[in-house]
């Protein structure tokens, strides 16, 4: 019998699987239809899932780069070679993660200043105070470009308090660099996950439940089928409200759309992606996708989907040394008709229990919640 440590993540996610019956079987198809359009896929190991001493070597057409910590979620500055990458701290302990810059053409890790000292912040809850810098604990991203070409960064951040905290993002011949614009509290004591911004000012942000609710109670409500979060809306004159028609189990990934009339959000154990029309506060369409992670949009404005595809009872990490290698999928979905294809289903090394797909022209690049390394394959010659 093999055995495995488990991150204090996947404790979480065994735990509901057990309540709420996931197995491995995929969930029967949503609103979307799939087309199987498989570009990568690798044998399972014969090794344990995650042998300590995985090397950075590339294989089954995937490249690792290797020297980061949990690189949860990631976005391309436009007009550059930069990806914005959030190096999340360890889930559910809110310990400190950072902000990192990866190049694309070095293929280097590269560290990210921020300047902090801004008091009056121009965006954001004016009462909102500043957070606490040594404790600051990145999650979900997402970077906005305003009507003036300004580019807003909006981060998910658990240190010390459940915030979405704003930061101007700076590019010159001497390097990019993020001044921090101010920050919002949602009320209550929620454990918040992914962030989507409005070029106004609004957002919009994913709750997978009340932190102040004990554990097991969570767990009996996902039981009894019950919502155990929702997405919350923040405009700059009203605050929060919770948006009309959201309450799901666990929220999670959120994009939405060029004209920002339409959100993509991932339900992680409701196993599918819903599409959700602001002008009548109402979902409208979903689509199947197993533990669906983080969403990103490209710019054609197909959507990216990260799947997490192992039996989380039987399948788990030790992450003292090297990658987490559980299996994954990566999903695009057309936004308009929901119709479905699988683009990569892989398992092994170099990389596993992707969390986010960004397409930046031919090339996707992947982050994970649980390893050492970002990765990415080409779809150079692949009919999309």
């Amino acid at each position: 019998m093999k055995h495995f440590k488990l991150t204090c993540h996947q404790f979480v996610i065994c735990s509901l699987a057990t309540l709420i019956g996931c197995t491995p079987d995929e969930p029967e198809r949503g609103l979307g239809t799939e087309t199987e359009t498989e570009i990568l896929v690798e044998a399972p190991t014969d090794g344990p899932i995650n042998p300590n001493g995985v090397d950075c070597s590339a294989a089954s057409g995937i490249t690792p780069v290797c020297g980061f910590k949990n690189p949860e979620d990631l976005r391309h500055i436009p007009g550059t070679s930069l990806l914005l990458v959030s190096e999340m701290g360890e889930f559910m302990l809110d310990t400190p993660g950072h902000l990192r810059l990866f190049d694309i053409d070095t293929q280097a890790r590269q560290p990210l200043d921020i300047d902090w000292t801004r008091t009056e912040p121009r965006w954001g809850d004016p009462a909102c105070p500043a957070p606490d810098v040594q404790k600051f604990s990145p999650h979900g991203i997402d970077l906005v470009a305003l009507d003036d070409e300004t580019l807003k960064l909006l981060v998910v951040n658990h240190g010390g308090r459940e915030s979405i905290e704003f930061f101007e993002v700076t590019t010159s011949a001497a390097g990019s660099a993020l001044i921090w614009q101010g920050c919002a509290l949602p009320p209550g004591d929620p454990f918040i996950n992914d962030v989507v911004g409005l070029k106004q000012g609004g957002f919009f942000v994913t709750q997978m439940w009340n932190k102040s609710t004990p554990f097991e109670d969570v767990a009996a409500q996902l039981l009894r089928g019950e919502a155990t979060g929702w997405v919350w809306e923040w405009q700059p004159e009203q605050g929060f409200s919770v948006l009309p028609d959201s309450k799901e189990l666990m929220p999670n990934g959120i994009a939405i759309s060029a004209d920002e009339q339409t959100l993509f959000i991932n339900i992680y154990m409701g196993h599918r992606l819903i599409k959700y029309d602001r002008s009548e506060s109402a979902i409208i369409g979903s689509v199947s996708v197993r533990q669906p992670d983080n969403v990103t949009r490209d710019n054609d404005g197909m959507l990216w989907v990260a799947s997490h595809q192992q039996d989380p009872i039987a399948e788990t990490c030790t992450m003292e040394v090297g990658p987490c290698l559980l299996p994954f999928e990566v999903v695009r979905i057309d936004p308009e008709t929901l119709e479905r294809e699988t683009l990569l289903s892989h398992v092994g090394q170099p990389m596993g229990y992707s969390t986010v797909a960004l397409k930046v022209e031919n090339t996707v690049y992947l982050g994970t919640a649980h390893g050492d390394r970002i990765a990415h394959f080409t779809l150079e010659g692949k009919s999309l």
